[in-house]
């Protein structure tokens, strides 16, 4: 086989590069949304308990506990069922792929 060239091997490491900033700039903004998230959760958990302890008498702090947890767990839990779901799709499609090359 061919050697690559001094240019390939730079045009290669460059790429490198970029993915890796790339990846990076993802990870940043997956943090940011997840910590968005997490505040709007809060928010709207405080909001409800504000509507929901006057007229029931509960603790304010139990039940913003409660649904803060409660707007953050439950969509959270369907994003990874979801996320789960397509990667079972993807690998089987990428299974049957593979075995049409082969057979």
């Amino acid at each position: 086989m061919k050697q690559p060239s001094a240019w390939e091997r730079e045009a290669a490491e460059v790429a490198r590069e970029v993915i890796r900033r790339a990846a990076w700039r993802l990870d940043m903004l997956e943090w940011v949304i997840l910590a968005v998230a997490a505040g709007l959760a809060i928010a709207g958990g405080a909001l409800l308990a504000w509507l929901v302890t006057e007229p029931s008498g509960l603790s304010f702090r139990l039940v913003w506990l409660i649904t803060s947890m409660l707007l953050f767990v439950v969509p959270g839990t369907f994003v990874i069922v979801q996320f789960k779901k397509e990667e079972r799709t993807r690998r089987r499609e990428s299974k049957g792929v593979q075995e049409e090359r082969n057979g």
